[in-house]
């Protein structure tokens, strides 16, 4: 039977960073997951907190902490470590971040003409973060057939908007780019692979830098497409090529700033030896009294049981698939069976999601103890080598609030470093069969 010090069950953004930290203190780990997370579909950027009134990410996480239950309440002190090694990781990845927690929080703008919090933001969106001089305009660039961004519907929402210290102007334009004609659909997968290509990537810049204002200052923004896997490349030619302060603005899912993201953490955990097998969803947990001794997940011939000393779950709220509804009015807890602290099932959808309060559901998630570990409504610990971590936590409006992306980092931070004394010390198992689990297990 193959084994590991650590299982981590997810392959979001708190499944991926606490196998890499646990990794990195010598833990042996093998990572599991059925697919793909929610890095596919997020923006790229960090959002720690940004609660109504918050001026910059820190201010919001003391505010959120002092709410009664609030993951940050056991989190907070180690938000700081845990965002600046992650903006660290991506740095080393290629991936430069502008802003951290004490980086004033902006309004910017999104694909369909709202306006969002973000103080936080990769390279390619960064510029949008700096102050609007009082005659500059902002430009946003569409690509003909592509239809996850729509400019002129985001530039006359955007007027409409009440954007303190905004632009001056708003205006747009579409573009025709070579050779899409030829695909029957376009997605951002698609043109980011195309950016890649440098020969497509010169003609596809120069018919933008056609269409642009011949006069005035001009910020410009384009979807989020700017290349794959020469992101760091595509981008200092379009804003050499193009000579006017760009950004990114992410269009709907497959969010390639996500898959940026994905891909360098992929890649770390590798590089540390992490064994990933994604593609077969974890069956169960084999428990002896209150301990994991074995985590069971599907395969491609048979079932694959991992003998293991402890369990980080990272499944997933709501959004994610870790918690689910069921016909009843219960939410359950996919893969352990933990209760769930939840609203009941009339006041589920109550409320504005985007508002001030959220909505009820998003509270939904596992009460845990100071270490992590899930615990019964009396407060009694139910499995104590098992950590929870990310948006499985009860208590946080991760919309709302803004605060799922430090939630997740902080989460994975803490439960690394819990676990990571006892397994790099080979306290945690027994016994361990090396070369039984490949090196990485792909469903396709």
């Amino acid at each position: 039977m193959p084994s590991a010090d650590v299982v981590v069950i997810g392959a979001g953004l708190s499944g991926l960073t606490a196998a890499i930290e646990l990794a990195g203190r010598g833990a042996r780990v093998h990572l599991a997951a059925k697919g793909m997370a929610a890095t596919h579909w997020a923006h790229g950027g960090v959002d720690v907190a940004a609660p109504p009134g918050a001026a910059t990410s820190a201010a919001g996480a003391e505010t959120l902490r002092t709410i009664g239950g609030h993951p940050y309440g056991l989190l907070h002190d180690d938000l700081g470590a845990a965002i600046g090694e992650h903006l660290g990781r991506l740095a080393d990845a290629g991936l430069p971040y502008r802003g951290d927690l004490a980086t004033p929080i902006r309004q910017i703008p999104t694909a369909v003409g709202g306006l969002r919090p973000a103080a936080i933001l990769p390279q390619a969106q960064a510029a949008v973060l700096d102050p609007w001089a009082p005659d500059e305009g902002l430009f946003l660039v569409g690509i003909d057939r592509f239809r996850d961004a729509w400019p002129e519907f985001a530039a006359r929402n955007l007027a409409r908007q009440t954007w303190t210290g905004g632009p001056a102007r708003i205006a747009s334009a579409s573009v025709r780019l070579p050779e899409l004609d030829r695909l029957k659909n376009l997605s951002a997968l698609n043109l980011a692979r195309l950016f890649d290509r440098a020969d497509w990537r010169r003609a596809a810049l120069s018919a933008v830098r056609a269409a642009l204002p011949k006069t005035g200052s001009w910020r410009i923004a384009l979807p989020a497409v700017l290349g794959l896997d020469d992101h760091a490349l595509v981008l200092a030619e379009a804003t050499e090529r193009l000579g006017r302060p760009i950004f990114e603005i992410p269009t709907l899912p497959p969010s390639i700033p996500g898959l940026r993201i994905y891909e360098a953490l992929r890649s770390r955990a590798r590089t540390l030896g992490v064994n990933l097998q994604i593609g077969f969803a974890v069956e169960r947990l084999v428990r002896e009294g209150t301990q994991v001794s074995a985590v069971e997940t599907d395969a491609a011939a048979r079932p694959l049981r991992i003998r293991t000393g402890s369990v980080v779950l990272a499944t997933g709220g709501i959004a994610g698939g870790g918690l689910r509804g069921t016909r009843s009015g219960d939410v359950v807890e996919a893969v352990a069976g933990l209760p769930v602290d939840a609203p009941a099932r009339g006041a589920w959808l109550g409320g504005d999601p985007y508002g001030r309060d959220g909505a009820a559901l998003e509270t939904a998630g596992i009460r845990v103890d100071d270490q992590l570990r899930p615990v019964a409504p009396g407060g009694e610990v139910l499995i104590e080598n098992l950590r929870v971590v990310g948006s499985s936590l009860a208590g946080m409006r991760y919309l709302s609030e803004r605060c799922g992306d430090g939630v997740a980092l902080a989460s994975a931070h803490r439960a690394a470093r819990l676990l990571g004394a006892s397994a790099s010390d080979g306290a945690s198992i027994t016994a361990s069969v090396p070369g039984e689990v490949d090196q990485e297990v792909t469903r396709p």
